[in-house]
């Protein structure tokens, strides 16, 4: 019996590498997890995490070896889904983005 070799599903364009320009914006989690916005300050790519009583925190955003990710408490890595304009992040959950 000949096994069919599973293909990965062309329609979803999951990146773990991108152009960090396509994800600036504000987002906003879909598990209670803190909104975020990211942004070019000038020099280099920033994201701010914005908790419920006013308190954010920015770091900045790192790219290297196909990995997109940010320093919090831990190495957080963000995954980029262009189909459906998500982000996911390892500890956060899933985010969507808001347009003004």
């Amino acid at each position: 019996m000949k096994r069919k070799k599973s293909k990965p599903n062309p329609a979803l364009q999951i990146y773990t590498s991108f152009p960090l320009r396509n994800i600036c914006g504000t987002w906003v989690s879909l598990c209670g997890s803190p909104d975020l916005r990211i942004y070019h300050d000038g020099s280099r790519f920033r994201l701010q995490l914005s908790y419920k009583d006013n308190t954010a925190f920015t770091v900045p955003l790192c790219q290297s070896r196909g990995i997109t990710f940010f320093y919090f408490y831990g190495m957080i890595k963000i995954v980029y889904d262009d189909e459906r304009d998500t982000l996911l992040l390892t500890d956060e959950g899933e985010y969507q983005r808001v347009y003004d």
